[in-house]
């Protein structure tokens, strides 16, 4: 894939930052920014986080996918974490697994047996033929020691964290495990059962802000789209938080106008290319 742009146009970059905040830069008494400011603004992405594993070339949740997050060399690969009708925890985004494999029903409503006979792969493309649907187990398993692992709570209840808790602790690294809390509950929970998880907050509204930071929550995540609210990154920051963003699939174009934020973490469906790009800004070459 060809990049869209290196460093020529860094006026672009504040016009798209602009853009994205609603408003039109200043003609007059406007620095333009140097290659130096755009570096300085991608070294400041510590963490990458890989969507569904790589759900931009690899079928959503799954093995394949998270063998590619490694291979891309994002920091951490995310999945969703839901319980089957025996109890077991697998990956997968949605309630049903319709969408995603040549089953059909809610994953609440079958085995762990029925849900491993679904074909995980074929609907994403034809030659990942094959691909089953991924306990939380296994990822955990298959991530130890290559790469972080962060999980989407898609549900709530005691016995659905102290599975995931003892999942973790059992299988996995709880110093390299990133939880994705999306409830007050949640956090207070987690904070307990693994003390050594780092948490983002999937904040149902903008309006969550403070009451997950006073939960104990340390990064926040906004989508792009509540960018718009200039004031939302102003109350990440003023409350000592860390700041969290998708980009897509992390192209120039995406990235860009989430770089003024300053986001310490971002995600995107292509790690790869996310990866690529915000190198690219840096000044680096070097893209896997």
């Amino acid at each position: 894939m060809k990049p869209c742009f290196v460093h020529a146009p860094f006026v672009l970059f504040f016009s798209l930052a602009f853009m994205a905040l609603g408003q039109q830069p200043e003609a007059k008494n406007s620095p333009v920014p140097s290659p130096a400011d755009v570096a300085i603004a991608a070294k400041n992405v510590k963490e990458v986080i890989g969507h569904m594993g790589s759900c931009a070339d690899r079928p959503p949740n799954t093995l394949a996918g998270i063998r590619r997050a490694i291979e891309s060399g994002a920091h951490v690969s995310e999945v969703d974490a839901r319980t089957t009708k025996d109890g077991m925890l697998i990956c997968m985004h949605d309630e049903e697994v319709n969408r995603t494999t040549d089953g059909t029903g809610k994953v609440a409503s079958l085995t762990l047996a029925e849900l491993k006979r679904f074909d995980a792969g074929s609907k994403f493309a034809a030659k990942f033929a094959g691909e089953r649907v991924p306990t939380l187990r296994e990822v955990l398993t298959l991530s130890k020691g290559k790469i972080a692992v962060m999980i989407d709570l898609k549900e709530s209840g005691e016995e659905y964290v102290k599975k995931i808790a003892a999942e973790v602790r059992e299988h996995g690294e709880p110093k390299r495990t990133v939880l994705g809390v999306r409830s007050i509950e949640h956090a207070k929970q987690f904070q307990k059962l693994l003390p050594d998880a780092r948490q983002i907050g999937l904040i149902p509204t903008t309006n969550d802000i403070k009451p997950f930071a006073e939960a104990g929550v340390k990064v926040i995540r906004l989508w792009p789209k509540w960018l718009v609210d200039k004031s939302l990154v102003s109350q990440v920051r003023k409350l000592g938080l860390e700041l969290h963003i998708g980009s897509g699939m992390g192209t120039h174009d995406e990235v860009l106008p989430l770089l003024v934020h300053q986001p310490e973490s971002l995600s995107s469906d292509d790690p790869t290319q996310l990866l690529r790009t915000l190198n690219e800004l840096r000044g680096k070459t070097k893209s896997r």
